[in-house]
């Protein structure tokens, strides 16, 4: 199944309710996602610019957007998500487009 990787910041909604509603939202995160026939692989809690990176499986692109539609949606988060390829994936495709480096 593809992965996914999202950068999530957030919000100042998402702030303030975080110690009455912030457990519940991120259990219904994966709900969605679940509901999408994804999968969250992996969540980090972070310093800096994002406060969570996950890194999701989901059977396709339209999946995967739906998924942070939804999240996002409920007004706690802002999220980027993109598509990414494990590292022997990305030499495959290197290769096949650049050739073989001897």
């Amino acid at each position: 199944m593809p992965t996914y990787v999202s950068l999530v910041k957030f919000t100042q909604q998402g702030l303030t309710t975080m110690k009455d509603r912030g457990v519940q939202r991120a259990d219904l995160v994966k709900q969605n996602a679940r509901s999408l026939g994804g999968k969250l692989r992996e969540a980090y809690y972070c310093l800096g610019e994002y406060d969570v990176v996950a890194i999701w499986e989901f059977p396709n692109n339209q999946a995967a957007m739906k998924a942070a539609l939804l999240n996002a949606s409920m007004g706690h988060i802002e999220i980027k998500t993109m598509p990414a390829v494990k590292r022997d994936e990305w030499k495959k495709v290197v290769r096949a487009t650049l050739g073989k480096k001897k």
